[in-house]
């Protein structure tokens, strides 16, 4: 395939907090020529078009692993349709592990008519848990995805679409989590976060400014009345991230003492990007 045999790189992704449309951007910016254009899966009407790509198209998609393992992986990639279309598959995740989302990413990717060239797990600060992976992506990581965005668009420019290095399931430091992982390994059905996890509260430091609401991928926020329905929401914690008066937070003490438990058996090793190619 010559330079010219991808006219338009298309940049898709479902990111609650922000992070993964960041990292996707940057492994773009490792790739010079092409038109650009943006795909935003987050709000619920994105997800309910369609969006066919073709032979000469590059798709670079991007989603939280979380949103692989428990979320919107069956709709969001149900608005999707390749056609022999490249595609780069990224996940991020928050120093802990990614599981099967890049495993299950690749599969779904390859039965909606596209063709795998490149897969990466990327850190991003835990959406549950800041503590993990904070000021993630940095340099280092930064400096990868623009190496990882180039050598794969090279790979796809020469004509090789093939998947060199295959995505495995990424273990976690923790038998307790890895049981969670080995479960998801073998049952494909979809899992629903607790209700617990997903119970939020507004406080009076909120001023309405709708970001919140804006942001929710299932339209699960009331903000005149400041509350959550529980059942539509996702635990994306993407209304908790982004909300700039920090006026939402966890309902459940249980949860934030779990959380305590999470953060003190990841937060010590800096995990690092996997990329296969």
């Amino acid at each position: 395939m010559s330079a010219t045999g991808i006219k338009c790189i298309h940049l898709v992704y479902f990111s609650p907090s922000g992070s993964t449309e960041k990292i996707v951007r940057k492994i773009a910016s490792g790739i010079q020529g092409p038109e650009v254009k943006t795909y935003n899966l987050l709000p619920s009407a994105a997800r309910k078009k369609q969006y066919v790509f073709g032979k000469d198209d590059l798709v670079i998609y991007g989603s939280l692993s979380a949103g692989m393992l428990f979320t919107k992986a069956e709709e969001l990639f149900g608005c999707l349709q390749g056609n022999e279309t490249p595609f780069i598959g990224v996940v991020s995740f928050g120093n802990a592990y990614y599981g099967v989302a890049l495993t299950e990413m690749k599969e779904r990717a390859e039965g909606r008519g596209f063709r795998v060239c490149a897969l990466g797990a990327f850190i991003a600060q835990h959406t549950m848990a800041p503590e993990l992976g904070a000021g993630r992506p940095d340099a280092k990581d930064e400096a990868i995805m623009v190496d990882f965005g180039r050598k794969a668009y090279e790979k796809i420019l020469a004509g090789d679409y093939t998947l060199h290095k295959q995505p495995v399931t990424h273990w976690s430091s923790s038998e307790q989590y890895n049981q969670i992982i080995a479960f998801r390994e073998k049952n494909k059905e979809p899992y629903n976060f607790p209700l617990e996890f997903r119970a939020k509260k507004i406080s009076d430091a909120c001023i309405k400014c709708k970001t919140c609401v804006r942001n929710c991928p299932t339209d699960a926020i009331d903000i005149e009345t400041k509350t959550f329905n529980l059942e539509a929401c996702i635990g994306c914690y993407g209304c908790i991230n982004r909300c700039p008066m920090h006026a939402i937070s966890v309902a459940s003490p249980e949860v934030t003492e779990f959380m305590k438990g999470f953060i003190d058996i990841f937060k010590q090793e800096r995990l690092e990007p996997d990329v296969f190619l």
